[in-house]
């Protein structure tokens, strides 16, 4: 069939190739830069670099995967990946592509235990692996072939448990940064900070409120995950630690914090067989990965003893199918009494503070102090500390070296006072010494660095609240007689005083605890001139009463008791926020002796109007808010991503003929949680076509279920249900060329709330459906092209030499393509009469042709001797018949045994009907015969222009037909998804007719195979790919070897086996075993 071909063209389309083809490169944007005229083309034509948000810990439901709460990145993934699972469906329980269920905290157990299936969140993980593993695999010069399912040996994971072996998820000298999100309320945020003070209390472990200094740090949020974080320091800026519903109890956060700290779970741990039994029947279904054993290799158990105590440790029904049966059972030696309890959500063990304290290598004395008063002393003085309880050995008369922590609430500051110091004289005190700062470690200020003797006592304050104290000795021993005695001190809290910092945190004495009873607090924060002061409460719950006559916190405006009162609170009600009207601001918090409460917690910061200043930096409109400013935009335009310029507000309607669209704040990384639609249309009779420049959005082109964008095309009501989506985007891939089905066209982009791109620009042109008006002067079809259109005839005809009308031509066609459509002559008008139609339908080779009836109307008679239609299995009428019909009942699906089919069509001369239109497909695998010619089969039916599709399922069975013939195969080219088991796609070789016989081998990867030669008559080939990342696939050779007896092997078998041998390729290494016997 000739098509016709219009002359026009369109000279607007000419354009838009040409700056596409000839413009070349532009000078790239500058951030800010306005996206106007032909600046506007530029940019779209323009090749931009990619980029990304530094955010990309922040959601730990974006992991790359779970163990139970422990998220883990794409390094973890490395490690867990080098585990062999038994079996594909285990695998596929681990990490299906399916939304899996993320298992919370249990708390109902009677131990308050962080690990049982009683609430469930939705996480979908299995995707990010595939997609980690299809990246590595892409950089591999080489497959892999597998044992099969039953044969894999079951290795450990390669992973890490109680204390983490790498170095580098270890904080920095014990300090853990944190933030804490604003959506939470301040009993939350005061159940944090409880938590904090617990691993603090036990530990050399310090968590500190996050300053801009501070580069790696962790903030509490809530996700939808539930309770989940990383595994010690990630390194690359924050990384979120997520307390969700269900979450926010205290034994539940100190298990989370372990996490951060750089514990993985107690049960994994390589000894853990002798101390614990793991009874699989009763783990829930795909859960099974999360009682794996850890190697060796990877744990650094530090020494340590198993420990049944551990918060980290799961508890007896984690993952149960019942509620009432145990997964994880103690085992119970002879001189225990009963099992020990074990998953015990209440307080850090004795083994986990001597396993933080080996990690963090934390002296052997001192300690961390947060009683309101102390006294304490190095460990020789009067050769033990009384109150310290921590005496250290003298090791190779070297002398001791330990550090004290001296933590108290914000707003309160610290009295220390030394009474003796003997520590021994030395030059700058190089030899032994004791150092005081101010502040939480080594690099806060220093107050003082004594040695020598003084038996006066010093007084040392803080300016915070806290205070650090490292002391070294360096001693010699005479007459078994330390020489000097260290020093002895005491400590005393002080809350209120004068605050000068230009912001900071207030709290009451002992917060998040209970404050004291009969306490007087005065603070008075002066800024400096021509600054106000604001205070904003976090959380607030003081004894209550209607006047506040016994515990109060009582604010003023300026320097003392006698100035304007602000207000004095009580009660339970956040007070709403203060702003002084001068630089002072005075606070006084009074609590009596009896009924003490939680206390408050506020921040306070420096106030001024900063939109009076030029420096803001906002483009068009300056908000003063509490302690800052923010940037808005007017009506119609909105915030670009560096928070201070403005662009046009994303989407809208757009009828313009041609045009570009860019994500917001393009070239520069998109904002958080946006949602665009532009909706491009043209006049009627009118096509969109979308070409993306460039696209950058995070996904992977598979899932975008964080970030997409979404064409669609409308019908002809525009209401919800007419929009038809053309296809949904993300990845970095260009989405090739989109043409509407109708004038109007709808570009959809949403972003979530983190891991921002660069986003994408797309230029738009209209073209003109001719096809619309009078179908184009066509007789019979039309279709419409960019640029022009074309004339097309239905079955049975041709086109005229005017191009336009159609003509009855023959009815003989060949159809090579793997599917599409073939209907009756003049369908879906009456077929003509004497009409004598064949169709030849051959697909690849190993595929074979599936026909299916959508509409059938012929000329009905009991044998169908007058009009019909007959299938042939075969090249040719003399092949054997699938079937004969009429009638209007449809016939039932048919399928060829070859990758050849023939369609017979016949009328009479009377009685037509309307006919018939059928589908064809292809449908891989079949019977094979295998003979002396060279055969061939192909992965799949468009092998060689296209990946193969998700979810293949084909079985080739290759038969010589002969009893003295063996079927040997060759792959020629061998290219699928790679991973250690084989277990996503893969193609296996059996030694027979069926699956029952010996497996040869499993492959996959992209490394060619060996030859397989049977040791009877068949082979069967299998290949199987999943839902996921695909590759190019395969093509097999195929022919006979013929033997008679005993030239080859005793039997006459080519490879002198007995029939039985299995050869299987691990690796690279071909090997040969018996399977009766030990390899």
């Amino acid at each position: 069939m000739a098509p016709f071909t219009s002359k026009l063209s369109k000279p607007t389309f000419c354009i838009l190739i040409l700056l596409g083809c000839v413009l070349g490169p532009i000078e790239a944007l500058e951030p800010g830069r306005k996206l106007d005229g032909w600046s506007k083309w530029e940019a779209a034509l323009e090749r931009h670099s990619h980029k990304t948000s530094n955010d990309l810990f922040m959601d730990p439901c974006k992991a790359a995967g779970f163990l139970n709460d422990i998220a883990m990145d794409e390094d973890d993934f490395r490690r867990l990946w080098q585990i062999s699972v038994p079996s594909k469906n285990h695998f596929d329980s681990l990490f299906s592509n399916k939304t899996k269920e993320f298992i919370s905290h249990n708390l109902t157990s009677p131990l308050n235990s962080a690990d049982n299936n009683s609430t469930k969140q939705p996480l979908a993980e299995g995707r990010r692996l595939k997609l980690w593993l299809s990246k590595r695999n892409s950089t591999r010069k080489s497959g892999a072939y597998n044992l099969s399912s039953s044969q894999v040996p079951m290795r450990h994971l390669r992973n890490k448990r109680a204390a983490t072996a790498r170095m580098e998820r270890i904080w920095d000298y014990g300090v853990i940064p944190y933030e804490i999100d604003k959506n939470f309320s301040g009993e939350h945020k005061a159940l944090f900070k409880q938590a904090m003070r617990h691993w603090e209390n036990y530990t050399c472990v310090q968590f500190t409120p996050r300053e801009p200094e501070h580069e790696n740090y962790i903030v509490f949020t809530e996700r939808p995950c539930g309770c989940c974080s990383f595994v010690g320091k990630r390194g690359s800026g924050a990384q979120a630690i997520s307390i969700g519903k269900n979450c926010d109890k205290f034994g539940i956060v100190v298990h989370e914090l372990g996490h951060v700290v750089g514990f993985w779970h107690e049960h994994t741990r390589p000894d853990r067989d002798n101390h614990v039994e793991i009874i699989t029947s009763h783990i829930m279904a795909g859960q099974e990965y999360n009682f794996n054993k850890l190697t060796s290799e990877e744990v650094n158990s530090l020494g340590q003893p198993y420990d049944f105590a551990s918060i980290m440790h799961y508890a007896r029904n984690t993952f149960a199918r019942g509620t009432y049966l145990d997964t994880i059972l103690p085992r119970k030696s002879a001189e225990m009494i009963e099992r020990p309890e074990i998953g015990q959500r209440i307080r850090l063990s004795e083994g986990d503070i001597a396993q933080t304290k080996l990690l963090y290598k934390c002296t052997t004395c001192g300690k961390t102090l947060l009683m309101p008063n102390d006294s304490f002393s190095s460990p020789e003085y009067n050769d033990l500390s009384p109150n310290d309880g921590q005496s250290a050995p003298l090791s190779n008369n070297k002398g001791y070296h330990c550090i004290w922590r001296i933590a108290a609430t914000h707003g309160e500051i610290i009295s220390l006072n030394i009474s003796d110091v003997d520590i021994g004289h030395s030059k700058e005190c190089q030899l032994g010494y004791l150092e005081i700062r101010d502040g939480h470690w080594h690099k806060s200020p220093l107050l003082a660095r004594l040695c020598g003797l003084n038996r006066i006592s010093t007084t040392i304050l803080s300016t915070g609240s806290r205070l650090w104290l490292e002391y070294r000795s360096h001693h010699t021993v005479n007459h078994d007689r330390l020489e000097n005695s260290g020093f002895r001190a005491n400590y005393e809290v002080i809350c209120g005083g004068n605050v000068t910092a230009a912001k900071g945190q207030l709290q009451s004495p002992n917060y998040p605890d209970d404050y004291r009873p009969n306490k007087e607090c005065i603070w008075l924060i002066r800024l400096e001139k021509a600054y106000q002061v604001a205070l904003q409460f976090q959380s607030f719950e003081i004894e209550n009463h209607d006047e506040c006559l016994y515990d109060y916190l009582e604010i003023r405006d300026g320097q003392d008791g006698s100035s304007p009162l602000i207000g004095r609170h009580c009660g339970y009600h956040l007070p709403s926020q203060v702003k002084s009207t001068t630089n002072y601001l005075w606070l006084k918090f009074v609590s009596d002796g009896s009924v003490q409460k939680a206390g408050f917690s506020l921040e306070y910061v420096t106030e001024f109007d900063e939109c009076t200043q030029t420096a803001h930096g906002c483009e068009q409109i300056c908000v003063n808010t509490l302690g800052g400013y923010k940037c808005e935009c007017m009506i119609g335009f909105e915030l670009h991503s560096d928070g201070k310029h403005c662009e046009k507000a994303c989407g809208g309607f757009v009828e313009s003929l041609n045009g570009t669209i860019f994500s917001p704040s393009f070239p520069e990384l998109y904002p958080s949680n946006k949602h665009c639609i532009w909706q491009i249309v043209s006049p009627p009779q009118y096509r969109i076509t979308l070409n993306f420049t460039h696209f950058d959005l995070e996904g992977n082109n598979q899932d975008c279920e964080y970030d997409s964008v979404t064409v669609s095309s409308s019908g002809d009501n525009f209401t919800t249900e007419d929009w038809r989506r053309l296809g949904i985007y993300c990845g970095q891939t260009l989405p090739a060329p989109i043409t509407s089905e109708t004038n109007v066209l709808r570009v959809v982009f949403q972003s979530d709330n983190s891991v921002q791109k660069s986003g994408f620009s797309a230029i738009f042109f209209t073209d003109k459906d001719e096809c619309s008006d009078n179908n184009g002067g066509c007789q019979q079809i039309c279709r419409n092209t960019v640029g022009s259109f074309e004339c097309l005839c239905n079955n049975g005809f041709t086109l005229h030499e005017n191009l336009r009308d159609c003509k009855e031509g023959g009815c003989k066609f060949a159809i090579t393509e793997s599917n599409g459509e073939l209907s009756s002559p003049n369908w879906p008008e009456s077929y003509p009469p004497r009409k004598d139609c064949i169709w030849h339908l051959s697909a690849t080779p190993g595929h074979r042709i599936k026909l299916i009836f959508q509409e059938f109307e012929i000329e009905p008679h009991q044998e169908c001797a007058y009009d019909h239609i007959e299938i042939y299995d075969g090249e040719s009428a003399a092949s054997s018949v699938l079937g004969r019909f009429c009638g209007s009942k449809i016939p039932h699906p048919l399928i060829s045994s070859s990758n050849v089919m023939t369609l017979v069509f016949q009328s009479d001369a009377s009685v037509h009907r309307k006919g018939f239109k059928a589908e064809h497909t292809t449908e891989c695998g079949g019977q094979l015969m295998a003979t002396n010619t060279k055969g061939h089969l192909y992965s799949h039916a468009k092998y060689g222009d296209q990946n193969y599709d998700n979810r293949e399922d084909c079985d080739w069975v290759i038969d010589s037909n002969m009893d003295s013939a063996a079927v040997q195969i060759r792959f020629l080219a061998f290219e699928l998804e790679d991973a250690q088991d084989c277990g996503y796609d893969f193609v296996e070789v059996f030694d027979g007719y069926e699956d029952s016989a010996v497996k040869l081998a499993t492959l996959c990867g992209n490394k060619l195979p060996m030859e397989f030669t049977s040791s009877g008559r068949a082979l069967l080939l299998r290949f199987r790919s999943d839902d996921n990342i695909n590759s190019k696939g395969f093509s097999v050779a195929y022919d006979i070897r013929t033997y008679a007896g005993n030239q080859d092997g005793e039997d006459g078998r080519p490879d002198g086996t007995d029939g039985d041998t299995e050869t299987v390729a691990t690796g690279h290494v071909a090997l040969s075993s018996h399977p009766d016997e030990p390899t």
